[in-house]
């Protein structure tokens, strides 16, 4: 730990951040994992390992903090991101498609407490997967109570495993919803989406075999949605909306709709030879703004809201997850953190309906943005 603060703390001198910035780096703290940079060699590259720079962004001091010379094993270094869950990163080979749970981007994990927790293949070696969610995290401790749901946007199945199970446990679902979330108050994954599918379907809610010994997997099941305010219907009315279920800590529910709209361009294409250069359209998503409603059981309805106190929801490539301003120092009360490659990363006020951009538009593009929750 005392060499991973005096890296840390060797980077913050020379960036202008103080003591109580590299005091905050040592505890607790939400981060937006960024993509390695000055990729080298080890010190023993027969190893295959190779030593980067970790580059995050902490929302609490709004800065961006870079860890150098930190050494990734070849298990993660031939591994793309396929999702973060209670602080941990989840990755996937690309040559042997096992899959790994790590705890090493996280600096609120000492370096010697760095774990790499390799699972068997997925049986979907194709599939891309869109999100996962852990019941516990993998400490040592109490890494038998942690069970991994790996859901692909492409597949209608969840695939279930604990560590050490020698392979996939593979449920079939009865339509592509490409998100799953665990719910501590309620000890089971759910799995959401919104589409029409969602709303037509009126099979079992339940998925899972009671002697299965796993979690229940149970499609998540919203109330109806109370009307929004004249004043926000034309910003969200024509948008594309993704939704999004997260559960604060004291055990409330919402459901966030995520509006933007597709803006695009066109240009040219240079090709080689004679050939002339081919037109080309991109396309780019704006962020319009976010609705939330909260989960109210007592009148079942779901309650448009601009007011969730202190809470801030954090969402991206990462099981979505909610902390509260008051417990974390400098974090905006009653917003939304959000990143995608598409748009960057920005915080949103509920009660003015505002974007704010973060910090400068300088950090390092990435892929895959995933919000680390505090580890747990």
């Amino acid at each position: 730990m005392s060499r991973l603060l005096g890296r840390i703390a060797k980077f913050s001198t020379s960036h202008g951040l103080c003591f109580t910035d590299l005091r905050r780096l040592s505890t607790a703290t939400p981060y937006l994992l960024l993509d390695e940079t000055n990729h080298k060699a080890a010190r023993r590259p027969w190893d295959g390992e190779m030593v980067v720079d970790m580059n995050l962004y902490d929302p609490m001091i709004d800065e961006r903090v870079k860890i150098p010379d930190q050494t990734l094993s070849k298990e993660l270094l031939y591994s793309v991101r396929i999702g973060t869950s209670r602080g941990w990163v989840g990755m996937k080979n690309i040559k042997d498609f096992t899959v790994h749970l790590t705890n090493i981007f996280n600096p609120c994990a000492s370096a010697f407490s760095h774990k790499v927790i390799t699972l068997p293949p997925l049986d979907d070696n194709k599939a891309r997967i869109s999100s996962i969610s852990l019941s516990a995290s993998p400490n040592q401790q109490q890494e038998e109570d942690c069970v991994v749901a790996a859901k692909s946007c492409s597949s209608p199945f969840i695939s279930l495993c604990r560590p050490g199970d020698s392979d996939w446990t593979r449920i079939e679902v009865p339509f592509f919803a490409p998100n799953v979330s665990y719910s501590t108050r309620d000890q089971r994954f759910y799995l959401y989406w919104g589409g029409k599918e969602e709303e037509e379907y009126n099979g079992p809610i339940d998925l899972v075999n009671a002697s299965s010994g796993f979690p229940q997997v149970s499609l998540y099941q919203s109330f109806p949605n109370s009307e929004i305010p004249k004043s926000r219907q034309d910003q969200v009315i024509s948008t594309f909306k993704t939704r999004y279920m997260v559960e604060s800590p004291s055990g409330d529910s919402f459901i966030v709709y995520w509006c933007a709209e597709f803006l695009s361009s066109e240009g040219y294409e240079s090709t080689s030879g004679n050939r002339p250069p081919y037109k080309m359209t991109s396309y780019k998503r704006k962020p319009r703004g976010f609705v939330v409603f909260r989960q109210d059981p007592e009148q079942k309805i779901g309650s448009y809201t601009e007011d969730i106190g202190d809470l801030c929801i954090f969402l991206g490539k990462n099981e979505a997850f909610c902390l509260s301003a008051t417990e974390y120092p400098g974090l905006n009360p009653n917003s939304i953190y959000y990143a995608r490659w598409d748009t960057g990363f920005s915080c949103y006020d509920l009660s003015s309906n505002t974007l704010h951009d973060l910090i400068d538009g300088e950090a390092p593009i990435s892929r895959s943005y995933m919000w680390l929750a505090p580890l747990q």
